[in-house]
């Protein structure tokens, strides 16, 4: 059992005076955000007199919902999620809250993590897409992620961004039945020509996971989309931040650029601006200390990440809580990075 609290209801008085520096006589809790495996929640805290601290924070906790708990437990969700916040986020530039507890129990599985409170910000909606602006803003804080990884064995090395072997496993074998699930789930709901390209990805599984884990040269989000993005932070202070570093990975870095311009954003805004946001990537990754890829370079990864946006579609569909607003994110995640992979013919580069 960890030795921390794992819900708001078990912070207490004396564990969050110890965590914030200063005495804490009072403090409340209101659910924040809509994460699939993990729940969070903005504790605000009354501090005794004479003492200050910030009125409020963000802790995210294990998921109250089983499913969602023993997925993220049996993919070691959590044990990245720390590990991002203490071994990589202070090596890195993209924009992520500060924190001031983190801690993932082997034991048990649990975490907890007591962050910097960005409100006031507008989060990220997956269901209403973004702006152009919003969209840059994006490109440029993952690129600020993939450069300063990028060949970086120091943090290449280290433990939570590795494959785990177990996940990659599990996916091999019920891939195919997620798709299953996924296209029943689907049906009349996602446009039938989008439908068969998922049902299609199912059927090429083993060219997706039987085989070694994908490797690559930088660390990648993995599951880089509007929901786990806050803009206009702190009022408009700063552009955004990313949260949510729970599918951190090795990969080659447009597949988090295909992901986000898939599965991430709506089509008619992808469509509109691609060649535009994709020049800009590559000219904020070159600034950021990565390589100067030229189009060429990017196409195979940049497709990699379209078929990415719909496996994750696909499995979170299938292993994790079920509500209207995740079934519709689920539906856009599919529709988004469907739409992406015929765009790019994606499916062919399984061919190889």
């Amino acid at each position: 059992m960890a030795d921390f609290p794992v819900s708001p209801e078990q912070l207490g008085t004396a564990f969050l005076s110890r965590v914030m520096g200063a005495e804490v006589t009072d403090f409340t809790s209101i659910p924040i955000g809509a994460g699939l495996v993990g729940d969070s929640a903005r504790i605000n805290i009354t501090y005794a007199s004479g003492q200050s601290g910030p009125p409020s924070i963000a802790g995210k906790f294990p998921a109250a919902d089983p499913t969602s708990l023993a997925t993220a437990k049996m993919l070691k969700l959590y044990e990245k999620e720390v590990g991002f916040y203490k071994s990589v986020a202070p090596h890195v530039a993209i924009r992520t809250p500060s924190i001031y507890f983190a801690e993932w129990d082997p034991e048990s599985g649990d975490f907890l993590l007591l962050m910097e409170d960005l409100a006031p910000a507008v989060q990220g909606d997956q269901l209403a897409s973004c702006t152009i602006e919003e969209a840059m803003a994006a490109i440029s804080q993952i690129a600020a992620l993939h450069g300063p990884t990028y060949c970086n064995n120091a943090l290449l090395g280290l433990k939570c961004a590795q494959a785990e072997p177990q996940a990659r496993a599990f996916a091999a074998e019920h891939y195919g039945a997620a798709t299953d699930k996924f296209c029943a789930l689907y049906e009349g709901r996602l446009e039938p020509e989008l439908l068969e390209i998922c049902a299609e990805l199912g059927k090429r599984s083993a060219s997706l996971f039987e085989h070694e884990a994908p490797d690559g040269p930088c660390i990648i989000h993995g599951d880089f989309r509007l929901d786990n993005m806050l803009f206009a932070i702190r009022g408009g202070a700063e552009p955004m931040a990313t949260l949510d570093w729970q599918t951190l990975a090795l990969g080659d870095p447009l597949v988090d650029v295909g992901y986000f311009m898939g599965a991430g954003i709506a089509p008619e805004l992808r469509r509109a601006h691609e060649t535009q946001l994709l020049a800009f990537y590559r000219s904020e990754l070159a600034r950021h200390g990565g390589p100067s890829f030229s189009a060429d370079d990017i196409r195979e990864g940049y497709a990699r990440g379209a078929l990415h946006g719909i496996s994750t579609a696909v499995f979170s569909a299938a292993f994790v809580e079920h509500n209207e607003r995740s079934e519709a994110i689920f539906l856009s995640m599919a529709r988004g990075a469907a739409n992406l992979t015929r765009d790019l013919d994606a499916l062919k580069i399984l061919e190889k």
